[in-house]
């Protein structure tokens, strides 16, 4: 039928996409997304970032920090999707994506065995309708942040290459 499943149980289509390990991956597999910016929901989260479609390739990075001094530091993409959302048309030069989905494992204020999943959207320059979703939990699976929005400062770049 052409649907698929990736790693988050969405359904996908099939053409143009391969499993990479556990990592499930989207072409354009070459791609990246760059940038970082500030969202305000019930409190202000910041966040920083490179990342590639193609987890295999590095650095994929990530930082968000939120009231009360608190952090999150990716340290592992467990899965991930760059997506063409047909009802984002940023303005080139064109990436071949403009949706970034992924989970991963990381440190929240330095803990270990932390977890994320987010989503990062580049809906053109200057950045003021990208958006962001990111929902964290510690090791001991409790909700630490959940915030999705509207970028009030920053930029999300997705890249060819």
């Amino acid at each position: 039928d052409g649907q698929g499943t990736d790693s988050l149980g969405s359904p996908v289509p099939t053409t143009g996409e391969h499993q990479a390990g556990s990592v499930y991956v989207t072409s354009p597999a070459t791609g990246r997304m760059t940038g970082g910016g500030r969202i305000t929901d019930s409190t202000v989260v910041t966040h920083g970032f490179e990342l590639h479609c193609d987890p295999a390739k590095l650095p994929n990075n990530l930082e968000v920090n939120w009231a009360g001094g608190n952090r999150f530091h990716l340290t592992q993409l467990t899965s991930v999707r760059c997506i063409d959302d047909p009802n984002i048309a940023p303005p080139p030069p064109a990436a071949g994506f403009d949706t970034y989905i992924a989970t991963g494992t990381g440190r929240y204020n330095g803990v270990a065995g932390a977890t994320i999943s987010f989503t990062f959207t580049d809906a053109g320059e200057p950045g003021t309708s990208d958006t962001a979703t990111l929902l964290i939990k510690d090791v001991n699976g409790n909700v630490v942040l959940n915030v999705s929005g509207t970028l009030r400062v920053g930029n999300h770049q997705a890249h060819a290459r």
